[in-house]
This record gives C-alpha cells, structure tokens and sequence, in this order.
C-alpha cells in the first residue's frame, strides 16, 4: 500500500519539475528583466529576456547575453509575434533537485515504518 502511494506521489510530482511556461498576453510595459521569455512567430520559439513591449515593438535581449547589454537588444515587430510564453527554468531547477533528494528518502522511511525496524532503520555506530 505504501509503495503503490509513493509511486502516485512521485508521478505526480514529476509535473513541478517544469520550467512552468505559461502563455502570456502582450501588455505594454518592461518585464521583470531577468523574466525568461519564449517568442513565438512563424512556428519558431526563441528564448529572451529583459523584454519591453511597445504598442509596435516587442525590445529583448538574447537570454544567453547580460540584461545589461543595451546593445544586444533587438526590437522585433509586434505584428510578427505570435505569442509570448513566461516561464522560470531556474526554480524548476531547484524543484527537481529537491524532488531528487526528497522522493529516495521518502521511499526508505516507508519501507523501514513497513517492515517495522522503525525507528531503528538506520543504525548509528555504538562505539
């Protein structure tokens, strides 16, 4: 019973471990800049940040350059834009290193409280 429920637990927490990329509307305004930006347009994605949308331009920056490279910043017409998606590869990171460490662990405490050695499951050296 255990198993089968740390089984379940670990497929669904297998959704957390992604960037979380989610469709975003085009709003005027500058973004966080270290925002992640997926630029979609002309079935193509291309991956940004520091982004700034006027009401004809969409203003980013190449996500492999510093946001602070004004002169790496391209302006892309907001008529060629299909859609932008917002997402944090860095959190899902951490996300799936937590679920790495957790899910093992997770696993070894059910099976020492189901084979009943707990709390005695992992001995310490007596001498």
């Amino acid at each position: 019973m255990v198993s089968r429920t740390l089984v379940l637990f670990a497929i669904l927490l297998t959704g957390a471990c992604s960037a979380g990329w989610r469709r975003s509307e085009l709003e005027l305004g500058a973004l966080k800049p270290s925002q992640q930006v997926q630029v979609w347009r002309g079935g193509a994605v291309t991956r940004w940040h520091a982004v700034v949308v006027t009401p004809d331009t969409v203003s980013v920056i190449p996500f492999l350059r510093s946001v602070e490279c004004d002169t790496c910043r391209v302006g892309i017409p907001r008529a060629q834009v299909d859609s932008i998606r917002l997402g944090n590869p860095v959190a899902a990171f951490w996300k799936t290193f937590g679920l790495v460490l957790a899910v093992p662990l997770g696993i070894m405490i059910a099976v020492c409280i189901e084979t009943g050695s707990w709390p005695g499951c992992f001995p310490t050296d007596g001498g």
